[in-house]
């Protein structure tokens, strides 16, 4: 069995701006100094210790920016954790990556089944019918749907039964997509376009095109 488990927002999904640059904004709006990378890296750690969808958040956690502070080393002052909290950080502008479509195109041509694994809202599913990409998809797996949230490995185990077997993960966030991935016991591929890990040295690649080389590979082709 060849399946390819494929994350969507990072992977084959641009959301602009991205998650961690508007938090990086609010956050200097309160008169502190971050940058993009150290709030990426705080946010994800942060998010990797989730495991199930908030009910009020339509599939997703609810940030604790008192978590991402620490994580980021300064202090959690609660006014600015309320502050931080309550404005919005998901945008509603998306487009597609441009390595999104010959990515899948040329998976589809080695007769790969592709799976979407997705932590995500509801919005999900306008967000795969407005970018053309259920004709790729062989399922679709979301947090919105199952009530679970990777790293947790139990949303793999409905993409292994979406699938009919078992195959690669790949996905953009080493502690969500790759820890979870690997918890569930299958394969996985961190692409990291930004450089934003620059320590992890096996099984990264900095595009879906690089991908496909290592995914041919793993896969035997």
């Amino acid at each position: 069995m060849k399946v390819v488990f494929v994350d969507m927002g990072d992977t084959l999904v641009k959301f602009v701006p991205r998650m961690h640059e508007s938090i990086a904004v609010a956050i200097r709006d309160q008169g502190m100094e971050v940058s993009e990378m150290e709030v990426f890296r705080a946010l994800v750690r942060h998010m990797g210790k989730v495991n199930f969808p908030h009910p009020e958040h339509d599939g997703l956690s609810q940030l604790d920016f008192a978590d991402i502070l620490y994580e980021m080393g300064k202090p959690a002052d609660p006014e600015l954790v309320k502050k931080l909290s309550s404005r919005n950080y998901l945008s509603d502008h998306f487009e597609l990556y441009e390595d999104a479509i010959p990515f899948l195109k040329e998976l589809k041509s080695l007769n790969v089944k592709i799976v979407l694994v997705t932590n995500t809202t509801k919005k999900v599913h306008t967000i795969l019918k407005t970018l053309n990409l259920y004709p790729y998809l062989d399922g679709v797996i979301a947090s919105c749907d199952v009530g679970l949230m990777k790293p947790n490995p139990k949303i793999f185990y409905h993409a292994i039964k979406e699938a009919g077997g078992e195959g690669i993960h790949i996905g953009d966030v080493y502690e969500i997509d790759y820890v979870g991935a690997k918890r569930a016991y299958l394969d996985a591929i961190l692409l990291d376009r930004f450089g934003f890990y620059p320590e992890i040295k096996e099984n990264k690649v900095s595009s879906l095109y690089q991908a496909l080389d290592l995914i041919k590979e793993k896969l035997k082709y």
